[in-house]
């Protein structure tokens, strides 16, 4: 028996209403998308933006099942025009073989930590879902579900956004001006620019009843505010375009009125077009112009206009990214060691660490870590090589080429159907400019691919307005492996989503057991982290086990209430717990500097204890997470404070002056430094490191009380008071401040100022009155409590160095 493949016509003829899979399947996919866009918990530790991918990949399966169900019942599959189909599906090809083949790891390049965008598991899901929508949307009654659902959405977004910024605006610390239900603000912006754009084509290309018009152009005005809230210039660009064709279209199909008196004699050419200006053209010409009048006035003015109006609602953010000159320079570099399958999935923050540029410790982007570069596809080249390269170009080049011949030759007769297939080959064109131009979010993603899916739909009311179908149920062979594929898909689908919600579940502990910690609260700490590596394992969240264990060993040093023996019993527990996670987060990944600081930490905090091997093993994770994070002056300042730690000075100050050679303004690393050269007896070279200090950080108290010692001990007692006095300006409670500066007063017999110093210490607690009771009373009789024999070396701090950086609460002792 032949298999039955048939090329079958669509039909727009209205069906009767019954249950049917293939129903649900069209509403659990646009339902996906709209619960998506609206969930929002106002908790803290359920993550925001993971929620709506979660529900995005949840819903996405449950609609697959659907239609898989649909497909087993009805026993034929029937799909558009293919070609597209399978140019979409070489992507996640590409990220599949960069995951197994680059070494990343199938759990780490699969699903991240949060199902990132980068991801193999996040571009499987958008490439499902556009297959989805392609196969499952037939008719146009499904499209106009979907774009009612849709308008909706963003006139619920729209409105929302208007009361977060009324409310953030009266008050700030309640919510957010820049607050939203769509993600980062910049993701809000292209929501609300692709629904701008589809409002503009609907004008133009349907024929609207009066209220609907109506409600358009209100949406058309909230659209333009909150894009000028947001003012990015790529969305007004992207808009201006489409509004400008437009604009351009309803001129040139507009024609000269006959009765016009500025053609009376007038000898006209006319061209003949083939029919009259429609409704429709003439309607689209006033909403295309605002728009583009709009934008224009925000994309020459941005910078003033623009950044006026979110200074004064409130609505300014920072959207930073890494140059193209700074992602190409990582690609380079990336591609030299594995030009074929990239660095791995998600892997583009690693690289960014080898590789980027030791001159951005000069910015104040300097400890940022980013994951993505220029763009999202950008990133995808960096992270997937070659094959990723190929796979995207390939794609959207065969997407451009049958959008265009599509609409120029084979446009819908059906003018909604033709709607649709104008509205999300733009729409589809306007995602990817912002893929490659910026790094969307999970929710403009998907509504981007929402969009492909359309189009791939839409293409088979073009042209003789065929589609093919395999009726699978009357060829029993062909049936039998159709079926078992489906039922294997099924099956994939159900194990999937209890995967994910495994993850989330994960990711709601990990977020509680850092809250926990945070508040000091390390049995609930220690209980959510253990529920977290239950539901899934993964390295950050055993770098958050092995910070638990060091607050828990600090606890147990300092509790004075503890026998002898159950304390050392519990800190050795708590240094095997903290050891065990920080070494499994290294063999997890081994390529995350991070883990390999957690681990380095663990065994730092032990080194004053003098335990065998620690300092070696510290010292030997931080050469790891040095070799790669190579521009970073963290962790050579934190191997100087594990130098200072094993009383190796020599080392210390190496690390010190590597660490301020990669930042030449890092305070703590300079003061620090000043700090040790004290200890060393360098006087002259802290004093020099402590005003360098100053200079990059001048209202850090702990670095002017540090200066204003180290004058004083230099002689230079002005210069000592002027430090000082910074110091307490910017800690009115900080009592060796207070006490030092009271010194220096009584040195110039500046007995009244003395005094007053003396008497705001005593004013911090009974302690510190009791503590200066003395010296105030010599003060009062005209004596200098402060001779040089009880002085000694007061301008030098005798104090440890891992304490000199505190302040303490209580006044200095310095006899």
């Amino acid at each position: 028996m032949q298999t039955e493949t048939a090329k079958t016509a669509v039909s727009v003829a209205p069906h009767p209403k019954r249950f049917s899979f293939d129903t649900l399947a069209i509403w659990a996919l646009t339902l996906t998308i709209a619960v998506a866009a609206i969930a929002f918990i106002p908790v803290a530790t359920i993550p925001f933006l993971y929620t709506k991918v979660s529900i995005i990949a949840i819903g996405g399966l449950i609609a697959l099942v659907l239609f898989v169900l649909a497909r087993l019942t009805r026993g034929n599959i029937i799909v558009p025009p293919i070609a597209l189909i399978g140019a979409l599906w070489l992507v996640p090809l590409a990220y599949a073989l960069s995951m197994l083949f680059s070494g990343v790891g199938i759990m780490a390049g699969a699903f991240g930590i949060e199902l990132e965008p980068d991801t193999f598991g996040f571009i499987l899901i958008l490439a499902s879902f556009a297959t989805l929508i392609a196969l499952v949307f037939r008719r146009t009654n499904h499209y106009r579900t979907f774009f009612k659902v849709g308008g909706v959405l963003l006139a619920i977004t729209l409105l929302s956004e208007v009361i977060f910024v009324i409310v953030g605006k009266l008050s700030p610390s309640t919510v957010s001006p820049t607050a939203n239900l769509i993600g980062s603000f910049t993701d809000l912006g292209m929501v609300v620019g692709l629904g701008l754009i589809c409002a503009l084509l609907a004008i133009r290309f349907l024929a609207l009843t009066s209220r609907v018009r109506i409600a358009t152009w209100v949406f058309g005005a909230l659209a333009l505010f909150v894009l000028a809230l947001v003012n990015a210039k790529l969305i007004w660009i992207l808009v201006t375009l489409v509004a400008l064709g437009l604009f351009i279209e309803s001129i040139m199909k507009r024609r000269g009125q006959p009765e016009d008196e500025d053609l009376d004699g007038v000898a006209t050419l006319e061209v003949p077009t083939g029919r009259e200006a429609t409704m429709g053209e003439s309607r689209a010409l006033a909403p295309a112009l605002i728009t583009i009048i709009v934008a224009l006035f925000f994309i020459i003015g941005g910078n003033t206009i623009g950044a006026a109006l979110s200074n004064a609602l409130g609505t300014n953010f920072i959207d930073v990214h890494p140059s193209w000159q700074s992602t190409l320079a990582v690609g380079s570099h990336t591609y030299a060691s594995s030009p074929l399958f990239g660095s791995g999935p998600g892997t583009f923050g690693e690289q960014w660490l080898k590789y980027r540029d030791p001159s951005l410790n000069d910015t104040i982007f300097w400890n940022v870590d980013f994951n993505s570069g220029i763009g999202m596809i950008p990133t995808s080249f960096v992270t997937t090589g070659i094959l990723g390269v190929l796979a995207w170009l390939v794609f959207i080049g065969l997407f451009l080429f049958i959008g265009i011949r599509a609409l120029l030759f084979r446009t819908p007769e059906d003018p909604y159907a033709r709607f649709v297939s104008i509205a999300s080959f733009v729409g589809s064109i306007y995602l990817f400019v912002a893929m490659i131009f910026s790094t969307p979010g999970p929710l403009v993603l998907l509504v981007g691919f929402f969009m492909v899916g359309l189009f791939v739909s839409s293409l088979r009311y073009s042209g003789t307005r065929r589609e093919w179908g395999i009726v699978f149920a009357k060829n029993p062979r062909v049936g039998f492996v159709i079926v078992f594929g489906l039922t294997i898909l099924l099956l994939a689908s159900v194990v999937a989503a209890y995967t994910i919600t495994e993850r989330y579940l994960a990711d709601v502990a990990y977020a509680d057991g850092s809250a926990a910690l945070a508040k000091g609260d390390l049995t609930g700490a220690a209980t959510d982290v253990n529920r977290a590596l239950l539901f899934a394992k993964n390295d950050r969240t055993y770098q958050l086990a092995a910070a638990i264990g060091i607050a828990q060993m600090n606890k147990i040093a300092a509790d004075t209430t503890l026998a002898p023996s159950d304390a050392q019993q519990q800190f050795q527990a708590a240094l095997s717990s903290s050891i065990q996670a920080a070494t499994t987060a290294v063999n997890l990944d081994g390529k995350n500097y991070q883990n390999w600081e957690a681990l380095a930490s663990v065994y730092q905090t032990v080194v004053p204890l003098n335990l065998s091997g620690a300092y070696d093993k510290a010292k030997d994770a931080y050469t790891h997470a040095i070799a790669l994070n190579p521009s970073s002056p963290v962790l050579p300042y934190s191997l100087a404070q594990l130098e200072i730690a094993q009383k190796s000075y020599t080392a210390a100050e190496t690390d010190l002056t590597n660490a301020i050679n990669l930042k030449h303004d890092y305070t703590a690393a300079i003061f620090l430094f000043s700090q040790l050269e004290v200890q060393q007896g360098k006087t002259k070279e802290a004093l020099q490191a402590a005003e360098a200090a100053a200079v990059f950080a001048p209202t850090d108290p702990n670095v002017q009380f540090q200066l204003g010692i180290l004058r004083s001990g230099n002689g230079d007692t002005d210069g000592s008071i002027v430090a000082l006095m910074a110091a307490v300006k910017a800690n009115p409670q900080y009592a060796n401040a207070l006490f030092f500066l009271a010194v220096d007063y009584a040195t110039k017999n500046d007995f009244a100022d003395a005094i007053t110093q003396l008497n705001a210490i005593a004013a911090l607690s009974p302690a510190n009155a009791t503590a200066v009771a003395p010296d105030l009373a010599q003060l009062k009789a005209g004596k200098n409590p402060f001779p040089p024999s009880r002085l000694g070396a007061l301008g030098i701090p005798q104090t440890p160095i891992p304490d000199a950086t505190k302040a303490p609460a209580t006044a200095a002792n310095p006899g």
